[in-house]
């Protein structure tokens, strides 16, 4: 399998991208193509039959949808029978298998083809959107297949959709040094986040989850809030390397997660700057869906609470990803229906409503109560997750401590991190933010984020921990 932190992976940028501008314009789609699949195959072995497949019946499916001498209510049966054939994959590998045999959720990893809740979400917003008029259906089988398992994107998104994708695939751009140097800093940038701080959180706090019984409740409580940073570093990371590969070769890809998601000050925030293209889509496709000409109130709450708990058994066949759903529609639901209430009440302290002081305490009461939901996301199964919280709150806490030489090494690396992203700011990215510094700022900065990626990077450890859902 060829990872995104591996040197093949590099080495093959290295080839692809010369190769891909020497391409002419109207066979450079094949060249991506044969990449994909390939790149697919590395992961998926023969599943990658299972992609083609799927791809066909979205490309006669999308057709059909399209024709307007089709009956209304025809082509909502196609679209119904289409969304439940490409769903069926999905619900066999990743529900049915694991909860009717005895293998472990890492074996059942590898038996399913990587990439198929990705793919799949794809052909479902795609379908959606032709039926819904929104676009019109592609024509060419090659075009859609390589949108659908286009490489940077097959493993974990960012979900694009095809209205913001296809368009970049069918119109390549000609060779740039801006979209080259972009792409370099992006992927410097992932690299970071990925193996230095994602692959030195799980060091940490690993131990802690396999056994929360021998450390405090206090170090249970911080390993969980930072798991959180973890999962940031690791997916965004990811992201910033998808979106990097991309770039080499002229494509943009959509910015999935905020700079400084963890600082967000309320849990409704955060929940839309996490992910940015799958929760969107689950928005899109699933709660706009259910809620179609509904009006009563009550029944719009459950729609809901109900996209948030598929939101959770997205990530797997488990009570604790069921909890983890409702716990988030429930504190999100809380904090928009007191919100009147904590502002009378932060005034009464003093605070300034929208004032640094005033975001600062809400930043602090959204990652504690916040570390009372993600340690069930975590646990991944109902009996880890209750260990996990009877530790926490000193019911069968051990002596061993979290505070380490490891993990104040770790702080000041995230500062790093945080010292960049907050000099972004929220409407720029790494490569629009180095390419408006002057050459010496732009220089400095890359060779510290090298020196640390070569000093004090665990590609060893640098596993995609997002790979699993």
């Amino acid at each position: 399998m060829i990872k995104f932190t591996d040197f093949s992976y590099f080495l093959l940028l290295l080839l692809i991208v010369p190769a891909y501008y020497v391409t002419p314009n109207t066979r450079k789609w094949i060249l991506l193509l044969a990449l994909s699949i390939l790149f697919n195959i590395s992961w998926s072995g023969w599943y990658v039959l299972v992609w083609v497949v799927l791809v066909t019946i979205c490309y006669f499916a999308g057709k059909y949808l399209a024709d307007p001498v089709h009956s209304k209510q025809r082509r909502k049966t196609v679209l119904t029978f289409s969304v439940i054939v490409c769903l069926s994959p999905l619900l066999f590998f990743k529900y049915l298998i694991p909860v009717s045999s005895s293998y472990s959720a890492v074996a059942l990893n590898w038996l399913a083809p990587i990439g198929i809740s990705y793919y799949t979400f794809l052909i479902i917003g795609y379908l959606t959107d032709i039926q819904r008029k929104y676009i019109k259906p592609e024509q060419h089988w090659g075009y859609l297949a390589l949108y659908l398992g286009f490489f940077p994107t097959i493993l974990a998104g960012p979900l694009e959709r095809a209205r913001q994708l296809l368009p970049q695939l069918r119109n390549p751009v000609s060779y740039q040094p801006d979209n080259i140097k972009a792409g370099i800093y992006f992927i410097i940038w992932g690299l970071f986040k990925k193996i230095v701080l994602a692959a030195r959180l799980a060091e940490l706090t690993d131990p802690v989850f396999d056994k929360p019984e021998n450390f405090t409740g206090f170090s249970v409580m911080l390993a969980i809030l930072l798991f959180s940073v973890q999962l940031y570093c690791d997916f965004s990371g990811y992201c910033d390397i998808a979106m990097g590969s991309a770039r080499l070769l002229g494509i943009r890809l959509s910015k999935n997660f905020a700079n400084r998601y963890y600082f967000t000050p309320s849990r409704t925030e955060s929940w839309n700057l996490w992910n940015i293209s799958v929760t969107s889509w689950f928005r899109d496709y699933v709660f706009f869906n259910i809620s179609k000409g509904v009006t009563n109130p009550a029944r719009l709450e459950f729609n809901r609470l109900l996209t948030f708990i598929i939101t959770g058994l997205w990530h797997g066949p488990s009570w604790s990803f069921v909890i983890w759903g409702a716990l988030q529609w429930a504190y999100i639901n809380f904090e928009m229906r007191t919100r009147l209430f904590w502002q009378k009440f932060y005034s009464k302290l003093g605070f300034q409503i929208g004032s640094s002081s005033h975001n600062f305490w809400r930043i602090i009461v959204r990652l504690l109560t916040g570390t009372l939901i993600m340690g069930w996301f975590r646990a991944a199964e109902l009996s880890a997750g209750l260990r996990l919280y009877k530790s926490m709150f000193g019911l069968s806490s051990g002596t061993m401590s979290l505070i380490n030489p490891a993990f104040l090494l770790t702080l000041a690396l995230f500062l790093v991190m945080d010292y960049f992203n907050y000099q972004m700011g929220e409407k720029e990215d790494i490569a629009s933010y180095l390419m408006k510094r002057n050459t010496a700022k732009r220089r400095v900065s890359l060779l510290l984020l090298t020196q640390i990626i070569l000093i004090f990077g665990r590609p060893y450890v640098a596993n995609f921990y997002y790979i699993q859902f």
